[in-house]
């Protein structure tokens, strides 16, 4: 019977939940409940389910230094479970640098389907292991923000911390896209080339 661990993790967006089996990483995100996070778990990769924080301290370090405003190469082994295409994807997602962004249309033609701008986005929507595999740096092609598991401030905060747009000016505002103070044009000017 398969196994998988996980732990929380404190950052300062909030507690992380993650999870990894015998092959690597296969579960994390930035905002969920126990409850549901251990579900989607168990859906995932059933078997036996073992609280385990001591099995995270690499991740926790690495967390903490990105947090810090720090570029980190995670390079840990990861258990991507998903289709085929969504597995390209991630592999995609996961070349995509430290403060630079690419849309969900470049994704789709770098894996070999030029019109699949929208599959793209599921499958970047439907990414286990946030921040790791940095879907946060995927945008729609007009510089629009785009959707994000979690909630899109989060992305906000991320792309901030990665210095692609800047920090909060007002974090109390209601106006889309302003919120923080950038214009679709800062993140078209941050696509890879």
């Amino acid at each position: 019977m398969e196994r998988a661990y996980y732990a929380d993790i404190k950052t300062p967006i909030g507690t992380m939940w993650a999870a990894k089996t015998e092959k690597g990483l296969c579960q994390m995100h930035i905002s969920s409940t126990k409850p549901s996070f251990l579900a989607e778990l168990k859906h995932r990769v059933g078997g036996e389910i073992v609280l385990a924080p001591e099995m995270f301290g690499d991740l926790r370090s690495m967390l903490g230094s990105y947090f810090d405003g720090e570029e980190v190469d995670f390079g840990l082994p990861l258990d991507l479970r998903g289709t085929e295409f969504q597995r390209a994807i991630w592999g995609e997602i996961q070349r995509i640098p430290y403060g630079r962004l690419t849309s969900y249309g470049r994704l789709a033609e770098a894996v070999g389907v030029p019109r699949g701008a929208r599959a793209a986005g599921q499958a970047t929507g439907a990414n286990p292991i946030g921040i790791v595999v940095p879907c946060h740096r995927v945008v729609r092609s007009d510089g629009g923000m785009g959707g994000f598991g979690s909630q899109i401030f989060m992305k906000e905060h991320l792309l901030s911390l990665e210095g692609v747009i800047p920090p909060a000016k007002n974090p109390e505002a209601k106006l889309p896209e302003r919120k923080y103070g950038y214009s679709k044009g800062d993140l078209v000017r941050r696509f890879l080339t």
